[in-house]
């Protein structure tokens, strides 16, 4: 709705951009000396009166002129097709701009921008690509838009090592210019951190993790603590039986300051799993939760308790930590614990349900849901952004 309203708003402008560019240029005159606006015009508001959107547009842009001043609503309206699906009519426009030697470098050089957008929208990548590295060579206004582009290209095609590249040019153009390397989107350190942990995922898949850690630790040179990073040195460390290692970077991981989630749980359990001594895996439970008191760690700290020392004990840990922090899973834990007669069954079932059931991840940037973690948001395509949200009865009690 929002798109087709764009669109018409878009046609008004330029059917009154037409009217007035051609007054502006003189018009035709008919036998009696009577101003007459090109059969194309009037065709076009037939069109526009009756809904027939796609004539309307055909129409006014054979009506309007392409110059200085008519420009920007030309690329405007081949947006606005691009946005609603109809690439091909998109492109027509756009290279229809660049077949006109009137236009100034920095129009074409707009021009051949838009066309490359039009052409990643296709899923043309190859044309999309030599566009924007031509533009981004000959261009110095729109070099760091054409590469932003050129990232989108090469994560499309999962070409890494060309997107790392890129993302380094971001960099050191920032650097040199005193400014954030942020730019129209996310920092190109976390970029680069991103699409070198994909380059490290791969080497892993194959086996070949030296490559991997080599990766991993690229990825942390401009963001030490990224956990995507330290999270695959663990798994490279467990693969090399480098238990040491291994709890060296979890350490890391939890001194990120990231919040704790079943799968970073379920690393630190593989880390502690073949160590000689049995209690490594509670005193590096109770270590992080020193660190961070989420509701998961407390009830994973409460179960290795009550696994090593009686439910006695899991239980007044539980009733410490429901004082100093109020959860709401905790406090179905306790009342679990409580109910030990065969006769309560049911509530027990219904309790421990509660508890484990947690409703998985949600991306800070669109909202878009998810169970299991994801390193690119599927719905908006940020990358990082999908963030743990925790189980059921925490979001109940706003946690």
């Amino acid at each position: 709705m929002l798109l087709n309203n764009a669109l018409l708003l878009v046609l008004l402008i330029l059917a009154v951009a037409a009217g007035w560019t051609l007054g502006r240029s003189g018009l035709r005159m008919d036998l009696a000396g009577r101003a007459q606006l090109p059969s194309q015009y009037y065709r076009g508001f037939n069109f526009l009166l009756d809904g027939e959107e796609e004539g309307a547009v055909d129409a006014f842009t054979e009506a309007l002129a392409v110059n200085e001043e008519t420009l920007d609503t030309h690329i405007a309206l081949g947006s606005v097709l691009r946005k609603r699906g109809e690439v091909d009519r998109a492109i027509r426009i756009h290279q229809n701009l660049l077949k006109r030697p009137q236009l100034s470098a920095v129009q074409l050089h707009q021009s051949h921008l838009e066309l490359a957008r039009d052409f990643i929208a296709a899923g043309l990548y190859d044309r999309a690509e030599q566009l924007l590295v031509d533009l981004a060579a000959q261009s110095s206004e729109f070099s760091a838009t054409a590469q932003r582009h050129l990232l989108d290209v090469y994560e499309a095609q999962r070409d890494w090592s060309a997107a790392v590249a890129i993302a380094e040019e971001l960099i050191a153009l920032a650097e040199s210019e005193g400014q954030s390397a942020a730019g129209h989107g996310q920092p190109a350190q976390q970029l680069r951190g991103h699409y070198l942990c994909e380059q490290a995922e791969n080497a892993h898949g194959f086996g070949d993790y030296k490559a991997a850690k080599s990766f991993y630790e690229q990825a942390l040179r401009d963001q030490p603590q990224e956990l995507r990073a330290l999270m695959g040195l663990v798994r490279c460390a467990l693969k090399d039986s480098d238990r040491p290692s291994a709890m060296k970077y979890f350490s890391r991981v939890m001194e990120s300051n990231r919040r704790c989630t079943p799968e970073i749980l379920g690393l630190l359990r593989d880390v502690c799993s073949a160590e000689p001594y049995s209690d490594v895996y509670l005193s590096s439970l109770q270590r992080y939760y020193s660190q961070q008191n989420s509701p998961l760690l407390a009830l994973a700290l409460a179960e290795e308790l009550s696994r090593q020392k009686g439910n006695e004990a899991a239980s007044l840990f539980l009733r410490s930590t429901l004082n100093q922090y109020p959860s709401a899973s905790v406090a179905a834990s306790l009342a679990l614990n409580a109910l030990e007669s065969q006769d309560s069954q049911p509530e027990r079932d219904v309790l421990d349900e509660l508890i484990r059931n947690d409703h998985g991840y949600q991306c800070d940037h669109c909202g878009f849901t998810v169970k299991t973690r994801h390193w690119r948001c599927p719905g908006c395509r940020h990358w990082d952004s999908l963030h743990y949200r925790g189980g059921a009865l925490e979001q109940l009690n706003g946690g």
